[in-house]
């Protein structure tokens, strides 16, 4: 006696289903890794532009602790970004200097109070300015 069977095609469709469930988890998994791929490269953007600038402060600093007629510097390339400096004489022995860091297409832009007297200059404060957003 031959049994008919009334299951014809249900594995197929069963497994043709789990496929489906299958790509679409992939793809979520896809689309969330992309987004934190972005985020965590804007992320080390940002870091490397304030690392920059930070070196363009510095740079100023030491330039105007060796020679008290340092007036700044144009830009120059450092680090993958680009530096640039300004120094206003204040008052005496006060100094205002600006530190400009351009990298991936972004500026940031920080300025200090500098404290200059024979033998010791200091930072007495320093903020950051201007930054573009990513």
């Amino acid at each position: 006696m031959i049994r008919r069977r009334t299951e014809r095609g249900f594995a197929l469709l069963t497994a043709v289903f789990v496929l489906f469930l299958l790509s679409v988890v992939l793809a979520l998994m896809a689309a969330s890794l992309h987004l934190r791929l972005r985020l965590v490269r804007q992320e080390a953007a940002t870091l490397t532009l304030t690392a920059l600038s930070d070196a363009a402060l510095a740079e100023a600093v030491a330039n105007l602790a060796t020679n008290t007629s340092f007036r700044g510097r144009s830009e120059h390339p450092y680090g993958g970004g680009a530096l640039a400096s300004r120094v206003e004489f204040v008052a005496p022995h006060r100094y205002r200097v600006t530190a400009r860091a351009a990298y991936a297409g972004r500026d940031r832009e920080v300025e200090a109070d500098v404290l200059r007297t024979p033998g010791l200059i200091r930072v007495l404060r320093w903020r950051p300015v201007a930054e573009d957003p990513p």
